[in-house]
């Protein structure tokens, strides 16, 4: 299977828990597949979906730290209701290797629409990285550091997230799904990364 693989590095990077609405921010320690639709819907200048392309992919950073941050809380009209300060950890030192079906697609990486970020708009991504290779595909692979559909069968963090968000001032989720975060090495088919040496979970169509 050829693919598209970019490598992206970010000095700070946030994931938000959806449910944490104020107070303390934690972090998931890899992105989630909204963000990753996220940032390509960024580089294309238009919404990309799982409709659109196939991808897989990987985040590994040096650490985490907290900091303060002002935030600003909204009413349904848009108009600033109060603001607040609020404790988010973030990670440092982030590098996202991310495997796209769609081969065309490094030209949009290559001269992003917009800017790239990884999590908030001080989360600045640059692509350090994109080429063409071929992925073999695999009954038995080692994956790591990424997420997958939630089916039972590989241990780790279960969290129902969307896939996706509407284009509208009010964001609304869409193609929520259970996926479990893998954080630890483990065995699933997929594809292999002949080169990096490593196991590669490529996402279906999400509807």
């Amino acid at each position: 299977m050829k693919v598209t693989r970019a490598e992206i590095i970010a000095q700070t990077a946030s994931f938000r828990y959806p449910m944490f609405i104020t107070g303390y921010q934690p972090t998931f320690k890899v992105p989630p597949i909204s963000t990753i639709y996220g940032l390509l819907s960024a580089a294309k200048g238009e919404i990309v979906t799982s409709r659109d392309v196939r991808v897989g992919y990987d985040f590994i950073s040096n650490g985490s730290g907290y900091d303060l941050e002002k935030i600003y809380e909204l009413r349904p009209s848009g108009d600033v209701s109060q603001n607040n300060v609020i404790t988010r950890e973030f990670l440092y030192e982030c590098t996202l290797t991310l495997y796209i079906s769609d081969l065309d697609f490094s030209k949009h990486l290559k001269n992003p629409y917009y800017t790239l970020l990884l999590g908030r708009q001080s989360d600045l991504a640059f692509v350090r990285k994109v080429e063409t290779i071929e992925l073999e595909e695999s009954d038995n692979v080692t994956i790591n550091n990424t997420i997958i559909p939630f089916d039972g069968s590989i241990p780790g963090q279960i969290v129902t997230l969307p896939t996706g968000f509407t284009n509208e001032f009010h964001r609304k989720p869409c193609g929520v799904r259970t996926f479990v975060f893998i954080e630890a090495s483990q065995n699933t088919s997929g594809y292999y990364d002949q080169e990096r040496k490593c196991g590669v979970f490529m996402h279906p169509e999400y509807t």
